[in-house]
């Protein structure tokens, strides 16, 4: 963000009245997951969500985005809890190193995720608009293009970010790599901002010691500008006594370490169904 955009923030003073009424307007959807809805209050339009996690569990982030993309498409009622508009989900890629080269955006699992949402999945596809980055000065050029279509499509309220620290690399957050990504966000979150599109992404989190939750890798800018950023690791899976997984649910612990309103950190258990095999899931569904 150039200095002149930031410091237009700081010195645009509020009166507080205004910002209450301005926040009474603004449309919340669901996470999917009423445990995850307690601790973040919901997925609001105009924020920044990151949820974050070790490399291992990158299965229940993407399973957490899918979900978001279908809530953003899914209806405004009381009952499905959606913002009723159409989405981007902008994925992260390494072709060097990534498996299932072919797979940039698996259609069994959102037809999947969509029918347990209870919505079908021709209507998620026909309002869901797909971009892949496969290094990061082609996530900048991406960027770009997502900032031109969020301008041009008014029906955009969500913006659902695959691995945005992909090519970030860890313990190095002020290499060029964490500059190159300070610039993708910044054309990303100018262009939210002013449309009211929420941004919820996802990421790799440091190594650290046992009982103290990680950090998110990207570097200061990223804890700065995502308004809520929340841990996401599994507590433990359920099994028998040959080893084979018993239960079809997984619990995972969500702890919350920054919210512009809530004190943090705090935390909330929540349990997500396997799809596929119990050992090695293809999904997980939010209940």
């Amino acid at each position: 963000m150039p200095a002149s955009t930031f410091q237009s923030y700081i010195t645009d003073m509020k009166c507080a009245l205004d910002l209450l009424d301005r926040y009474g307007t603004l449309q919340k959807m669901s996470s999917g997951s009423a445990e995850i809805d307690s601790l973040i209050d919901g997925v609001q339009e105009n924020s920044f969500y990151l949820f974050y996690s070790n490399r291992e569990n990158h299965l229940i982030l993407d399973s957490l985005l899918y979900r978001q993309l279908i809530g953003c498409i899914l209806p405004k009622s009381a009952k499905k809890n959606g913002f009723e508009s159409a989405a981007i989900f902008l994925n992260n890629i390494d072709l060097s190193s990534d498996k299932n080269k072919h797979q940039l955006l698996n259609p069994e699992k959102i037809a999947i995720a969509s029918k347990y949402a209870g919505i079908e999945p021709k209507i998620v596809s026909k309002n869901l608009f797909v971009q892949t980055a496969y290094n990061s000065e082609h996530q900048v050029s991406i960027a770009d293009e997502v900032a031109d279509k969020i301008e041009s499509n008014s029906d955009i309220k969500l913006l659902a970010i695959r691995d945005l620290t992909k090519f970030v690399v860890k313990e190095r957050d002020a290499s060029d790599d964490a500059n190159t990504l300070k610039k993708t966000l910044g054309i990303l979150y100018r262009a939210c901002t002013k449309h009211k599109v929420a941004i919820v992404a996802t990421g790799d989190c440091n190594g650290t010691s046992n009982g103290i939750i990680p950090k998110p890798i990207g570097g200061t800018y990223l804890k700065h500008i995502a308004n809520i950023i929340v841990h996401v690791k599994p507590i433990f899976w359920s099994t028998t006594n040959n080893g084979n997984t018993a239960s079809p649910y997984v619990s995972f612990k969500a702890s919350m370490i920054k919210h512009p309103y809530q004190r943090t950190p705090k935390s909330v258990n929540f349990y997500a169904r396997r799809i596929g095999k119990r050992t090695n899931p293809m999904l997980f569904i939010l209940d």
